[in-house]
């Protein structure tokens, strides 16, 4: 009967999410969160309480990480696509090589 919350961290774009449930939810089937940013899955688990998101905050120690890592981050630059003509045709991931 407790509430619980954990951090992971993507170094990738550095940024730290808070998330958080509680113990005595009715576990379900499966639970997932998804990056508010790029709608990448942060965390996925089965048969297990629902999972929420509470926060994501810009990870700036990066020698102070959580247990929890993820390196996968798939945010796109689509302003520049859309008013810089010469940027019209090229890859608008802002990290292209942690698709």
């Amino acid at each position: 009967m407790a509430y619980h919350k954990f951090l992971i961290d993507n170094p990738t774009c550095s940024r730290r999410f808070h998330l958080t449930f509680d113990d005595i939810e009715p576990k379900v089937p499966r639970t997932e969160v998804r990056c508010q940013f790029c709608n990448i899955v942060i965390f996925t688990a089965e048969d297990h309480p629902p999972i929420h998101f509470a926060r994501a905050e810009n990870l700036v120690k990066t020698s102070a990480l959580s247990e929890n890592l993820i390196f996968q981050c798939a945010f796109e630059d689509t302003l520049t696509k859309r008013t810089v003509p010469s940027a019209a045709n090229k890859d608008p991931a802002v990290y292209p090589d942690h698709k």
